[in-house]
């Protein structure tokens, strides 16, 4: 398992010592996540939300507790688990074998594609387009660790956030950014000039990651499907993904 982690800090290393140190109440339950990926997971006026977050909120009550939410960078989020400092992470992680090696996941709860998010006037819409190009990633995102193994790494370039990736296309400094479909249609729609395409389909989907042999997987599971009974998942994928933000 690789981490892409920056130095803390003292600002940073006070911080992650508070949090190690908070009260743990036994009707909470800590997600970790990183709210700088809408529609997902984002901070607006204050409030975070998002599908995930509102997912984590109904899981929780079906657990009988409280969800709270420690949003943290996105290379951080795992080590938080592992520390024990979260209970689960919920923030578009894909479930992939290698993260699995060292973290249980839930049942995928949603599939997504990869897509290209350029500028207008310089297309991408295939796999076989991005060589050649400057290509950006929010860093420790399983785009970032796709285009380690498929491109070179003077072609690529990683940011703590898309947000940080899609200044970088908009300032020229970089042709194309890879993200989730999703996100991309968020984009594209708030930054004129921009576009996106879809050009590879998801095998993995989105899962919650918890420490190995995790009794909450379990509970989690059960929960999921018992929301899948109840048609609260596609409720969810209509509030948030069927339409505009």
């Amino acid at each position: 398992m690789m981490y892409y982690l920056k130095p803390l800090g003292m600002a940073g290393l006070l911080l992650f010592l508070s949090a190690c140190n908070k009260e743990v109440k036994p009707n909470e339950l800590h997600f970790a996540t990183f709210a700088e990926y809408p529609p997902f997971e984002y901070i607006e006026q204050g409030e975070i939300k998002g599908f995930d977050i509102d997912l984590a909120r109904l899981l929780a009550k079906k657990l009988g507790k409280t969800a709270v939410f420690d949003n943290i960078q996105f290379s951080t989020i795992l080590p938080a688990i592992s520390s024990g400092q979260d209970d689960a992470a919920i923030a578009t992680m894909t479930i992939t074998p290698l993260r699995q090696k060292n973290f249980d996941f839930t049942l995928p709860y949603y599939f997504e594609g990869m897509a290209a998010v350029y500028k207008t006037t310089a297309p991408v819409t295939t796999v076989a387009a991005l060589h050649g190009k400057k290509v950006a990633a929010q860093l420790g995102s399983v785009m970032d660790l796709w285009l380690r193994d498929h491109l070179n790494a003077k072609d690529m370039i990683t940011f703590n956030s898309n947000n940080q990736a899609v200044e970088a296309l908009v300032a020229g400094h970089v042709d194309l950014v890879l993200m989730d479909g999703q996100q991309a249609a968020v984009y594209s729609r708030k930054h004129e000039g921009l576009a996106y395409n879809t050009i590879m389909k998801a095998k993995q989907g989105y899962g919650i990651a918890l420490k190995k042999g995790s009794p909450l997987t379990k509970e989690m599971n059960d929960a999921l499907k018992k929301l899948e009974k109840e048609g609260v998942m596609k409720k969810l994928q209509s509030k948030w993904l069927g339409g505009a933000l």
